[in-house]
């Protein structure tokens, strides 16, 4: 199915945005209001200005200009390529008829999403049907043709047997220059340039980078954990943290082959899945609403973000800086 993968691309670069945006949104301090939510991160103030912009247009126009770039590649590749309209399309990815994702309702109805993704309203259908704006350029070209087509496009792709040693196993890294004009386009929009990478600022990037391994070990943190555990054994289950509940789930989900020929996994081995992901998404967030434990670790959180903020308040306002005056060139 080598229509669907241009439409995969820009799907990935919206959810990318959609989980940056669920992390660190608003940058308000943390009240006493029990409804306080990632969007209360001290450090999201310094997210936007570097660029985490949470508004879907500022997505859509991103999401534009990668096929802008595409479209001038694939020309220099000596192919036609009439770009996707992606007007609209990160609001596609939001739903009013969903419940948030870290409510018990999400929980009793989807679980964790990973054997209900289907059932979700977004996937259900009922919108416009996707068409490829280069499909008849495409039913033109020879079966050779549209390989070196799809390879410009995304790169030539390698397939070969998962390793049965997992010793000997080595993982890919992804490398963007192998990956064909999408590439170039997704490097050149999302990565190219980002401050992030400034070697000027790179101490103070890993220092951030492990803010969330310390919120991890505060005590806090491991408070709240030790309630949520005891309250999950109650329910029958044995997790130290929701982090292991989920992961219990997406750990069988991986374990159920996949079909060589449609690439799908079995739907009667996902439906079996299914009622256990449910009763452990349930209790797990049940536990952490009763226990308060989903607070008491953003509280924990929060307050390693504000002790980072104050001891690198400088370097912080440097790096939004240097950033405004890149944008501004």
């Amino acid at each position: 199915m080598r229509t669907t993968r241009t439409t995969a691309a820009i799907a990935s670069a919206v959810v990318a945005l959609t989980l940056l945006a669920g992390c660190s949104g608003g940058g308000s301090d943390p009240t006493d209001d029990a409804t306080l939510t990632y969007e209360d991160s001290p450090l999201a103030a310094y997210w936007e200005k570097l660029g985490g912009s949470q508004d879907p247009e500022d997505a859509d126009a991103q999401m534009a200009r990668s096929e802008e770039i595409v479209a001038a590649c694939m020309q220099d590749e000596g192919f036609e390529y009439t770009p996707q309209d992606t007007s609209g399309m990160s609001k596609s990815f939001e739903d009013e008829d969903m419940p948030a994702w870290d409510s018990l309702e999400f929980a009793e109805q989807y679980g964790y999403g990973a054997t209900t993704s289907s059932e979700m309203p977004m996937n259900q259908g009922g919108g416009e049907e996707y068409v490829d704006p280069n499909a008849d350029y495409l039913a033109t070209m020879s079966e050779s043709e549209q390989t070196a087509f799809y390879e410009a496009l995304y790169g030539k792709q390698t397939m070969s047997e998962e390793p049965t040693d997992e010793e000997t196993a080595v993982e890919q890294e992804y490398d963007w220059t192998t990956a064909g004009c999408q590439g170039k386009a997704q490097h050149e929009v999302y990565e190219e340039g980002q401050i992030y990478d400034d070697p000027e600022f790179k101490d103070l990037m890993e220092s951030m980078s492990e803010l969330y391994t310390d919120a991890e070990k505060d005590e806090r943190t491991i408070a709240a954990y030790r309630d949520w555990a005891e309250c999950m054994a109650e329910a029958g289950y044995d997790f130290a943290n929701p982090q292991e509940a989920q992961n219990s789930i997406y750990d069988k989900v991986n374990e159920i082959p996949y079909d060589e020929e449609d690439g799908s996994q079995d739907p009667a081995a996902l439906a079996e899945l299914r009622d256990d992901e449910i009763a452990t998404a349930t209790a797990d967030r049940t536990c952490q609403d009763s226990t308060g434990s989903a607070r008491k670790v953003l509280e924990a959180q929060f307050a390693v973000e504000r002790d980072f903020i104050d001891a690198h308040q400088d370097e912080l306002d440097a790096m939004v800086e240097k950033a405004a005056q890149a944008d501004k060139s």
